[in-house]
């Protein structure tokens, strides 16, 4: 029971009236401001009179522990971790170069639960926060697997998809439409499948600092290491889903199954790009890839590229849009052109490519997304100190094979390239 102070007239009771209520009514009454907590003045053995102005600013404390329990306030986001006791992963890591073992390194050791020890090396695990920041940065410096349909998974993924060849009987390969005469019986048809089966390969990178680097400035030494491990990460996993051979390494879209390969036009002169050869590319893209897919074209092929036109009236209409204000939004055929370090120099085999990426899968560690380490004596007489990166990747496109449309020959994917013009 609670004894309550009325601030306004309730039920039988008047203003000033002190009423006993169950705990659950006396915080409703109070949350209405119909009533205030009652705090009596007494006596105890051996004390004098308790003040209420104390027992006041307790009951206030109370009251505000409460609301914040229910109601915490917002706290804006911090650089520092309140689990690794680092304000970033520079000190982190010059707290390893000075030998702090027994202060804060041991302090996240004991604070975590985990043993930071490396066997008997002398190294260190890099707190997960700083991780993830890494894997942030991956992300952002990243192209084209952000474009990916990625899973997160444990070890592989078997992933089965109807393994659509032509659309001579079915649009989809998995389901036949009949309409048969009265009486006429239905032959079943079962789809084709088949297995998109990625395994996780391992992508290690190593970086070396000098003792010079970690002492003299932790947050440029964070830079550092955030901007040059993401980035190479990055862009060795937009490498292996363009180029990878699939064995040990993603499968990359120039070496699958599926690949659509565009020949030259007839009597076309070596290294170069002609609009007949976008146009034909774009004719054979799976037509539901049209609104997703991109170009990606060799940085030398700039010129060609920006003076095509198709000859329609006095001049011809262009089939390349810039945007000047924006480098990263021309277009090409009304669809984004990533400049793009993946491609072969202009005149080679897939120097210009025409990609629908949803139709490409990823997967990714789940849970632990990037191991990260480091150790102080692997080049002690050096005076440097190793950093390790470890990313779990794999990839392949979707699709098994081109497809032959219902009406027609020519074949149509997600995935096209231009062959060699030498």
């Amino acid at each position: 029971m609670v004894t309550l102070k009325l601030l306004q007239d309730y039920d039988t009771f008047k203003v000033g009236d002190l009423v006993d209520v169950a705990d659950e009514d006396a915080e409703q009454l109070i949350a209405d401001k119909i009533a205030e907590k009652h705090i009596a003045i007494k006596k105890t053995e051996g004390e004098g009179e308790v003040d209420p102005a104390i027992e006041a600013a307790k009951l206030a404390a109370e009251i505000v522990k409460k609301e914040w329990a229910e109601n915490p306030p917002k706290v804006p986001a911090q650089p520092k971790s309140d689990d690794s006791g680092f304000k970033n992963f520079g000190e982190f890591a010059r707290c390893v170069v000075q030998g702090k073992t027994s202060q804060q390194l041991m302090s996240y050791c004991k604070s975590t639960g985990m043993n930071i020890a490396i066997n008997a090396d002398g190294g260190f695990l890099i707190p997960p926060e700083f991780s993830t920041v890494l894997l942030t940065a991956m992300a952002q410096a990243g192209t084209l697997a952000p474009k990916c349909t990625n899973f997160a998974v444990n070890n592989n993924l078997n992933l089965p998809f109807v393994n659509l060849t032509t659309q001579a009987t079915s649009w989809t390969g998995g389901c036949t439409i009949y309409k048969p005469a009265e009486g006429v019986a239905k032959s079943a048809e079962l789809p084709q499948f088949a297995k998109c089966e990625l395994q996780l390969h391992k992508m290690a990178a190593v970086v070396y600092t000098t003792d010079e680097l970690l002492s003299d400035s932790p947050i440029a030494l964070e830079t550092f290491l955030t901007t040059m491990v993401s980035t190479e990460f990055a862009l060795t996993k937009d490498e292996d889903i363009v180029n990878g051979s699939g064995a040990g390494e993603a499968l990359g879209l120039m070496n699958a199954p599926c690949l659509i390969s565009i020949g030259k036009e007839t009597d076309q002169d070596a290294d170069t790009i002609v609009t007949e050869n976008v146009l034909k590319m774009w004719a054979r893209l799976y037509n539901p890839s049209r609104s997703k897919a991109v170009w990606l074209i060799a940085q030398d092929a700039l010129p060609q590229i920006a003076t095509m036109t198709i000859n329609v009236g006095t001049g011809g209409a262009p089939v390349f849009i810039a945007d000047l204000k924006n480098p990263l939004g021309a277009t090409l055929l009304g669809r984004p052109i990533i400049w793009c370090p993946h491609c072969q120099t202009v005149g080679t085999t897939g120097d210009i490519i025409l990609a629908d990426f949803s139709q490409y899968v990823t997967i990714t560690k789940a849970g632990q997304a990037m191991q990260t380490a480091t150790s102080i004596h692997l080049k002690f007489l050096e005076d440097e100190t190793i950093f390790r990166f470890v990313v779990r990747f794999d990839g392949q496109p979707w699709w098994a094979s081109a497809v032959t449309p219902k009406h027609g020959d020519n074949t149509v994917s997600p995935f096209l390239a231009l062959e060699s013009r030498d």
